[in-house]
């Protein structure tokens, strides 16, 4: 069962790390079927065979996707949505109280400060999905930068750097995540690149969940601006 247990552990480091090197499923599929296929021949485990699941996955020669595809297919809509949820959080209250808009600088600096740490993200992704506890840390400071930037919020117009209607803001933002989410949802109908075993007759489903799942992840962040609508109009 302990074999077991680390056999399953190396698979699973061995697809994460080709995953990280933009390997498409099916080659993944093939390399694991293969090596599968091996054990099963010499009755070996998969560590004693092949090494660490890192560096095996470095000896590999294996198609890959073109260096940093995913920034422009992924990362830059991802920092778009985070910027129209940033700006719609700023423009609710102040709509809804039927106020201005007002921008200080230490705000915009803390609004900016998620944005950099997702912009800077091809620099430590591989750092951030090997060690969970880099991936807690960047969460946690893009959590208290958000709070911080509604602390620094201006209370009165004299302490403000801009002053600006809500109303724009409140609608382009809300526009943008709408958008921006059916095009996710649409590019995810006909682009999936599942691990897929050549060995099985028919290939596997993604599951009803699984479909879910990606569903409101493509619809997170207006589902969360909805959210702080109805916060919002509570609390007026």
């Amino acid at each position: 069962m302990m074999q077991e247990t680390a056999d399953k552990k190396w698979f699973d480091e061995l697809t994460l790390e080709l995953r990280l090197r933009q390997v498409p499923g099916d080659a993944i599929g093939d390399t694991v079927a293969s090596v599968r296929e091996l054990l099963a021949d010499t009755g070996q485990h998969a560590e004693e065979a092949f090494g660490p699941a890192r560096s095996y996955a470095a000896e590999l020669e294996l198609p890959t996707a073109p260096k940093h595809e995913w920034v422009k297919k992924a990362l830059w809509p991802a920092q778009l949505g985070l910027l129209a949820f940033l700006l719609f959080n700023q423009a609710v209250v102040p709509w809804v109280r039927s106020e201005v808009m007002l921008v200080s600088p230490a705000q915009a600096a803390f609004l900016a400060t998620p944005l950099v740490i997702v912009a800077l993200l091809p620099l430590y992704l591989t750092a951030a999905v090997r060690r969970i506890w880099v991936l807690i840390a960047l969460v946690a400071i893009c959590v208290m930068s958000g709070l911080l930037s509604g602390i620094a919020a201006p209370t009165r117009r004299a302490d403000a750097w801009l002053e600006l209607s809500p109303l724009p803001w409140l609608v382009g933002s809300a526009a943008i995540m709408v958008i921006l989410s059916i095009y996710n949802t649409v590019r995810g109908l006909g682009a999936g690149d599942e691990i897929v075993d050549p060995r099985a007759d028919t290939p596997r489903s993604t599951g009803v969940l699984t479909g879910v799942f990606a569903l409101i992840s493509n619809w997170l962040f207006p589902i969360f601006a909805l959210a702080m609508l109805g916060l919002a109009v509570a609390l007026s």
